[in-house]
């Protein structure tokens, strides 16, 4: 992963645009598998943790905090764009797809996107050897591990989500054992 680095040039820029639209692609067709099974497929991009890691990975792999945020945001606008542009697409010609372009969600969903650019702008500062720095790499773990639990009591009660409980515990682990390399003290 240290060979692979987001840059404040327009490739990069296009490469992380053009990976949202995809993740938003492959999230909108997951939507259509069923939520009440254990796995439960459709359910990674409905709550936080997916959007955590991979906004944590776009931040670690960017060169600068303007290359964090502009990329955060250009990754959760086309994966926004995607999501709902493809079912607005699809539902011309599939009926389980229709329900056109939902423009409130597709702004709801932008603004978060604003959001998250600001969040990996501000995460970015994680890089400066300072005690803060420690703060911010605790943010997305400290996030991951909060949401690991909410999933863990729900999949005790509901025998569901197990996907998304796995991703969430992976990468709670992963980013801890990273960032605790990278702590000040």
């Amino acid at each position: 992963m240290s060979n692979i680095k987001l840059r404040n040039t327009y490739k990069s820029y296009t490469a992380i645009f053009v990976i949202g639209i995809l993740v938003g692609c492959i999230c909108r067709l997951l939507d259509y598998f069923p939520a009440d099974t254990l796995w439960s497929f459709s359910s990674p991009q409905t709550l936080f943790g997916f959007w955590i890691i991979t906004n944590t990975i776009i931040v670690m792999l960017s060169t600068s905090n303007i290359c964090a945020g502009i990329s955060s945001f250009l990754y959760m606008f086309g994966m926004t764009l995607s999501f709902y542009a493809l079912q607005a697409i699809l539902g011309m010609f599939i009926p389980m797809f229709s329900g056109g372009f939902r423009f409130g969600l597709f702004i709801l969903f932008t603004v978060w996107s604003i959001a998250c650019a600001i969040a990996a702008f501000i995460l970015y500062y994680w890089n400066r050897e300072h005690i803060f720095s420690s703060v911010l790499y605790s943010l997305p773990v400290g996030a991951l591990f909060a949401e690991t639990i909410a999933v863990f009591i729900y999949f005790l009660e509901h025998q569901t989500f197990l996907f998304q409980l796995l991703m969430d515990i992976i990468g709670a682990v992963v980013f801890t054992i990273i960032f605790f390399k990278k702590v000040n003290y």
